[in-house]
């Protein structure tokens, strides 16, 4: 930090040592505001202060720290009559020392909260562009594009047209210009201004909207919010047209309201409000028509599914098991090998992984993702080597993986290995699908697996693709099973099936 000039230095130094004067207050908010290069060293800065203090959801507080850097630097009062600045650096420090120390899980909002430690060359995707319609870009915003991918505290903006959004867990939303809305975590965003219409599958439950006034939670439904009025004292009203949310109050300590359909609340949280009905379910209907978005149910989530196992064991409870291709191609589960628990590396990996030039000896499936082993380039077999997470399914059915992404971690190597591939089948049949991911990169998966019977097994790997330098990856996906009457029963592959 020898480059910061001296004003920067003791601005930064008095906000993470929380000495700030009210002068300093207003020069530091005014500073970050306009420039986003001392935004970025001051982020930098706090980051050698997070060890100072403990772990909370990143979501909440990167959001904190956009709100507080746009937010106008007004008093009001609070509670026991005294006063303070909206803007708080102090805090915003604080917030900036926990975003730079710790990375929130995500992608699973069951049960999910806890934080681990950063890896600064992570993709980190929350969400992926799926529609871009007459959009009219605000000045200085990004203009996105189809597929574009976006990270947490990516701001959208734009003031009119139409932009589709999907979060990485599952959650599709809708805005209409003009917009203004930020992504938080997988299963989170911020609506500051515009409309929004959302709908969260079974496995994206517990989908959370912040606005200027509450806070919006989905119980597995269809609704549309809008944010408007003057920015001191916006106006919001929430309208469900499908299912159940819950308005959470910044005063609630408790669980909030429970808005069912055909029902809605004003900003002032206590009214009933019939008004905006009409303009929310054409909102809604904008929403993409995909059946199976409210016609199933999780049978297996890979992340929030995740045990540990008893120490060189394999593992025997539940429906998950993970193995290793240690004698033949991946698709062929019966020349595979089950993997044993590790608890130094908290993983499972192979029985002879401590054999030094062993095809698998770098294998691994952890919590959040693993390593393949050696590549068909490397290995004396001539196999890519694959680390593979595999579910039985409980009941017959029509069954899909839903929200499957994958995240290669960028080695930064001199080596030309760029490519890892994540691949499935079910029992001994056929390659269902196989995509790949460069370095540093980012992929989803989603898809039909046909009719299957109690007992039979989905096979999810990630192989090497050739070399396995570098080849850390994260990942996470869903086994449904389709309930509704319209069920995708075809396989990838076959005629009309979508793709995966």
């Amino acid at each position: 930090m020898n480059s910061l000039d001296p004003r920067c230095q003791r601005l930064f130094s008095s906000a993470c040592d929380n000495n700030l004067s009210e002068a300093d207050r207003t020069e530091l908010q005014d500073l970050l505001r306009k420039s986003p290069e001392r935004r970025a060293e001051y982020l930098n800065y706090a980051g050698m202060h997070a060890d100072l203090f403990g772990a909370v959801r990143l979501a909440r507080v990167r959001d904190n720290i956009l709100r507080e850097i746009e937010r106008p630097a007004a008093t009001v009062a609070v509670r026991g009559g005294r006063s303070r600045a909206v803007w708080s650096v102090v805090g915003l420090a604080i917030a900036a020392c926990l975003l730079l120390g710790f990375v929130y899980r995500g992608g699973q909002d069951r049960g999910a909260g806890n934080a681990v430690a950063a890896v600064d060359r992570w993709p980190g995707v929350v969400a992926t562009v799926k529609r871009v319609e007459s959009v009219v870009w605000s000045d200085g915003a990004k203009a996105l594009l189809v597929d574009e991918t976006l990270q947490s505290g990516n701001v959208v903006k734009f003031e009119g047209g139409l932009l589709e959004v999907e979060f990485r867990q599952g959650a599709i939303v809708v805005l209409e210009g003009p917009a203004h809305f930020v992504p938080i975590d997988p299963n989170q965003g911020a609506l500051y201004a515009g409309k929004l219409a959302a709908v969260a599958p079974s496995w994206a439950t517990g989908f959370r909207v912040a606005t200027p006034k509450f806070e919006v939670i989905d119980h597995g439904t269809e609704f549309a919010i809008t944010v408007g009025g003057d920015e001191s004292d916006p106006l919001v009203n929430v309208v469900v047209t499908e299912g159940e949310v819950e308005v959470v109050s910044p005063n609630q300590k408790n669980d909030g309201r429970r808005l069912f359909a055909g029902e809605g609340v004003r900003s002032t949280g206590d009214d009933t409000d019939h008004l905006e009905g009409e303009a929310a379910r054409l909102l809604t209907e904008k929403l993409p028509n995909r059946p199976e978005l409210k016609n199933t149910i999780v049978v297996g989530d890979r992340w929030y599914d995740w045990r540990a196992g008893v120490e060189r064991q394999p593992r025997r409870e539940g429906l998950w098991r993970y193995y290793t291709n240690a004698d033949g191609p991946f698709g062929e589960p019966t020349l595979y090998s089950e993997l044993l628990w590790n608890a130094p590396t908290k993983s499972y990996r192979p029985a002879d992984f401590r054999r030094v030039g062993e095809a698998n000896q770098y294998v691994r499936v952890h919590r959040d993702g693993g390593h393949p082993g050696k590549g068909r380039e490397q290995a004396e077999d001539g196999l890519d080597h694959y680390s593979i997470a595999a579910f039985t399914v409980p009941e017959d059915g029509a069954y899909r993986i839903e929200s499957g992404w994958l995240e290669r971690h960028d080695a930064k190597r001199w080596d030309i290995d760029r490519v890892v591939d994540i691949a499935a089948h079910v029992n001994d049949g056929p390659i269902l699908f196989q995509r790949f991911c460069n370095r540093s990169g980012y992929v989803a998966f989603r898809g039909p697996l046909g009719n299957l019977k109690a007992g039979d097994t989905v096979y999810v790997g990630v192989g090497p693709n050739g070399v396995d330098h570098g080849d850390r990856f994260r990942w996470g996906f869903y086994i449904v099973r389709e309930t509704g009457a319209e069920k995708a029963t075809a396989v990838p592959g076959d005629p009309g099936a979508p793709p995966i």
